[in-house]
């Protein structure tokens, strides 16, 4: 009987672990799941046979396989006589004609999408056209390739699932095309065609894509090499060819380039890069294949060795096809790669035999010279970048492209590279006849060096001379560009008429020259002025700025549809000037800062809030603003209940990100002011939003310390910035709450790293911007999230972690008589626990009508009173508790709390991180302190040129304010 009862215990005990082991198990794959994606990013392949397979990008793994329909259907039972034919292209949905005519393959002058669009119609042989279009949207779990499908016509009655965070949303469009011959009932052709919808890869994000694909035109063998080292990543066989190639970006299904080849050709040009020639030459052909679903045409580059047939039918000859030499007989033309051979109307007979009819075809499948009118579109990436081969013409004449094996050069083959390489060979030639000649001459030394040395003449008179030219190319050529911009843009100039008194008027806007507001580099002006009734700034700027002034239409017209985003009305030019009206402000934040505006008609919080709301709202639209300084944060002229807005102003240094891209090239330069300028931009680092977040957390210290600069003054202010030495001792005019609340949120903005800056819209949720009611509720969440916890919970342990500081060793002894007195009425609390500090706070709000009136006026009136009342006896009470909750942030009682991703750090931990840094750099300075280096001469240099920097630069307003009255 004991045996039976441990045996039925340790049943028990199984069947309870086992589930928390499954499920720790599937927790930790998750987490590493997640981790290995973030390592090696997800591509997803699309093949002709329909199916989706995703594959890491570095590793090569096919993470998961959805199969689907094929990307192109057509019949496959025609009759004989349904000549000619219709061949789709399964990447862009065009259309090519086979047919028995001297043009054996024709492309057609339209697209399956574009007869969908424009069906039903006719075609003027007399072809009836119609089609169909059909939408649907589903989503793929990226790790695992699970398909649901979202949105469709047969699914209409749907809703979206509740938890839909981690999938990806796939759009697909299905296009059906009905051709049926008016003239010939009997000649009838459909199709079926299959496009996803996903955004195109801009230039330069081609240029930075460190991979290149290649795929085979006849099979599914893809393989990937490494742009910058020249090596193979990774062979795989997907068995069906590629037809396009994804990556996953927060906005969806972003297009990938990738080359198309033939087979022969691939495994030729694998063999070239490991051998390492000078270059491969490659020839655009158009293969016709055949899969179980029927004909297709693809674009596909092949090589010299690879056979090629003509797209032109011509006469048959008795003594069969000719030979290459034979067509190129008496011809100097460049032939095209392989032997080309005309396939004439071969049909197979029924009695076995193979004979000739002329009125019946059949189709070869193969690689086909380019017809005349094929112009492609789909990016190549043959040469480290996205250019589109040029079509070859019908004659055999055409250039080849050249495939350089150094696959970081980024030059297409053009008429100056083939010139250049002509160059090198005559260079090469005289190199050998100049040595021959040398080796048979007497005194060889002497004439090698008379040879050097008009060699080295020469060579500079022609280096000179060609960056002349080049020089009056660039002069010319900006000043075309200008012409033309100003004049496509801009045709509607204006006449400036003067109205007296100093008033002009440009189109709808008016302006007094006398009433400046302000002054801009480059001679810009600000004026005061009217549009449309209303008072605005008008800004007039010269013909040297108009790049600019278009760029920050541009942007102003994409966001300001935020009211912390200062708003465009109009932009007029006469033939001088360019003119934007933009809405006026009372003044800016340096003004406000300097006491010239009143600070009753809005808070120091309210502003900084404010204008993070309108970065947030830039951010969101992918523009990184690259000026945030107190010059370019407006205050509103007050509203009609008084209201008075921040705005973020001057779009002239702005810039908008590509598609699918977080940061900038190098090639950006370093934008800004002096002293607002984050580090990354001054090292030459890859810019990204995380430049406003720095300069923001700058203006953020400049504000509540009432003007001065977290990195010192303006001489030595950027040197501080590239060394990382700040100092926020200089917090004034705020509780200590709030200060110990904008030492964490600063000294967040401004680290060195960017990447552990945090998001706009972390800033903005930050506790330091938190109403009372806000405060009391977060108090009272997390009071009842940690009430019932055990002593060793991990939440408890957190929120008690540093406890002294926060309680100020035992809590009860510094709250009032009347509020300690009514606490002990119903329980005991322990002084030295934050826990028992948030039990009473809460206890306290539920409880507030029961309290002593004596005790009730001690507490103040809630929320205001009564959050103040605690927060000044314990000011770092909401810091603390806030930071060591961040961990539990995923709880439905706590997640509008914060952030999803960022995590903020407590600014005591920060300072001993500091301490343990400086002590760690000091002890190896004194380690090395016999090999340093004395720098002291170029560091007063570098100080003296900045002085001179700074008594040369005139100070001046670059923002529009209405002057004082």
């Amino acid at each position: 009987m004991a045996h039976e009862r441990v045996i039925i215990l340790l049943c028990l005990i199984t069947a309870t672990i086992l589930p928390n082991i499954k499920s720790q198990q599937v927790q930790e794959n998750h987490n590493t799941g997640l981790a290995c994606e973030q390592d090696d990013p997800l591509i997803i392949f699309s093949t002709l046979g329909g199916a989706l397979v995703g594959v890491g990008q570095r590793s090569g793994e096919i993470r998961w396989k959805q199969d689907d329909e094929p990307l192109v259907k057509v019949p496959t039972d025609f009759p004989e006589t349904t000549m000619p034919m219709f061949l789709p292209d399964p990447k862009d949905g065009s259309l090519y004609l086979f047919g028995t005519g001297s043009e054996a393959l024709k492309k057609l002058p339209f697209t399956i999408p574009q007869l969908v669009a424009n069906s039903p119609c006719r075609s003027s042989d007399g072809i009836l056209y119609t089609g169909r279009k059909i939408d649907t949207w589903f989503t793929v779990d990226p790790r695992t390739g699970r398909r649901e499908q979202v949105l469709g016509f047969d699914k209409a009655g749907n809703t979206c699932p509740v938890e839909m965070q981690d999938v990806i949303f796939i759009g697909r469009t299905e296009y059906n095309i009905i051709m049926v011959d008016s003239k010939q009932k009997d000649r009838k052709w459909n199709v079926t065609f299959y496009d996803y919808s996903a955004a195109k890869m801009e230039n330069d994000g081609n240029e930075n894509y460190d991979l290149i694909h290649f795929s085979t035109s006849s099979t599914g063998r893809v393989v990937t090499l490494d742009r910058r080292q020249g090596t193979i990543l990774w062979q795989l066989d997907l068995e069906s060819p590629v037809i396009a190639t994804y990556t996953v970006t927060k906005d969806g299904l972003l297009t990938l380039p990738f080359t198309s080849v033939a087979e022969g050709t691939l495994d030729n040009l694998l063999g070239h890069f490991v051998t390492k020639p000078t270059d491969i030459q490659l020839f655009p052909t158009l293969y016709i294949g055949q899969h179980r679903y029927g004909l297709y045409a693809l674009p596909s580059l092949v090589d010299s060795t690879t056979a090629t047939i003509s797209s032109k039918a011509e006469y048959l000859l008795l003594e069969g096809p000719l030979t290459i030499a034979q067509i190129h007989k008496n011809d100097n033309r460049v032939p095209l790669p392989g032997d080309h051979v005309v396939i004439g109307n071969i049909h197979t007979a029924h009695d076995g035999y193979q004979s000739i009819k002329r009125e019946k075809s059949i189709i070869a499948l193969g690689h086909y010279k380019i017809p005349a009118e094929y112009k492609s579109k789909q990016p190549l990436q043959i040469t480290g970048r996205s250019d589109v081969i040029q079509a070859e013409t019908s004659s055999l004449n055409s250039t080849p492209t050249h495939l350089p094996t150094t696959l970081t050069d980024s030059t297409p083959m053009t008429g100056n590279t083939m010139q250049e390489e002509n160059w090198h060979k005559i260079l090469a030639e005289s190199y050998r006849a100049s040595k021959k000649w040398l080796n048979q001459q007497e005194n060889k030394g002497l004439k090698l060096a008379l040879i050097i040395l008009v060699g080295c003449i020469v060579t500079m008179f022609w280096y000179f001379n060609a960056q002349f030219k080049e020089f009056q190319q660039m002069s010319q050529g900006s000043r075309e560009n200008s012409r033309t911009n100003s004049n496509s843009k801009h045709n509607n100039i204006v006449i400036l008429e003067d109205m007296g008194e100093g008033l002009v008027r440009v189109g709808k806007i008016t302006f007094n020259t006398s009433e400046v507001l302000g002054k801009g580099c480059e001679g810009t002006f600000v004026y005061k002025g009217e549009f449309d009734g209303r008072s605005v700034a008008v800004k007039r700027l010269l013909p040297d700025c108009f790049t600019f002034a278009d760029r920050e239409v541009a942007l102003l017209r994409e966001s300001d549809e935020h009211p912390n985003v200062v708003r465009y009305f109009c932009t007029e030019h006469d033939r001088m000037f360019r003119y934007i009206a933009l809405e006026l402000a009372e003044a800016t934040l340096q003004d406000y800062v300097a006491g010239r505006y009143n600070r009753e008609k809005i808070s120091v919080k309210n502003i900084l809030r404010q204008a993070t709301s309108g970065l947030e709202h830039l951010h969101f639209l992918d523009i990184v603003h690259r000026d945030i300084k107190p010059h370019n944060v407006l205050l509103s002229v007050p509203g009609p209940r008084g209201e008075v807005r921040a705005m973020i102003s001057d779009f002239g240094l702005c810039k908008k990100l590509q598609l699918g891209r977080v940061s900038f090239s190098r090639r950006s330069g370093v934008t800004g002011t002096d002293g607002w300028i984050a580090p990354e931009m001054l090292n030459g680092e890859r810019t990204t939003c995380a430049v406003d977040i720095f300069s923001l957390g700058c203006v953020f210290y400049y504000v509540l310390s009432d003007g001065k600069h977290p990195f010192g003054d303006p001489l030595r202010r950027q040197a501080n910035i590239l060394c990382g030495e700040s100092n926020l001792t200089a917090l004034q005019g705020i509780s200590q709450s709030d200060k110990e609340l904008a030492l964490s949120l600063i000294k967040a903005m401004i680290f060195e790293d960017p990447s552990k800056r945090p998001p706009a819209l972390a800033v903005y949720n930050h506790p330091l911007f938190w109403e009372p009611i806000q405060v009391l509720g977060f108090f009272q969440d997390v009071s009842d999230r940690v009430e019932k916890d055990q002593p060793d919970s991990p939440a408890l342990l957190a929120l008690e972690s540093g406890n002294e500081r926060v309680v100020r060793r035992d809590w009860r002894m510094h709250i009032d008589h009347e509020v300690a007195t009514d606490l002990r009425k119903y329980r005991s609390y322990r002084g030295e626990s934050v826990r028992d500090l948030l039990r009473a706070l809460r206890n306290k709000k539920h409880h507030y009508r029961e309290l002593t009136p004596a005790a009730q006026e001690s507490l103040g009136e809630i929320p205001d009173k009564f959050t103040e009342y605690w927060l000044s006896r314990f000011p770092y009470l909401l810091c603390h508790v806030w930071i060591t909750m961040q961990k539990f942030r995923n709880e439905p009682s706590l997640k509008h709390y914060y952030h999803v991703q960022y995590n903020f750090v407590n600014p005591s931990e920060m300072e001993k991180n500091e301490i343990q840094e400086n002590q760690l750099v000091s002890m190896s300075v004194n380690k090395i302190q016999d090999r340093t280096i004395d720098w002291s001469p170029n560091r007063n240099r570098y100080r003296g040129h900045r002085r001179k920097q700074e008594r040369k630069r005139i100070i001046e307003p670059s923002t529009w304010i209405l002057p004082p009255s």
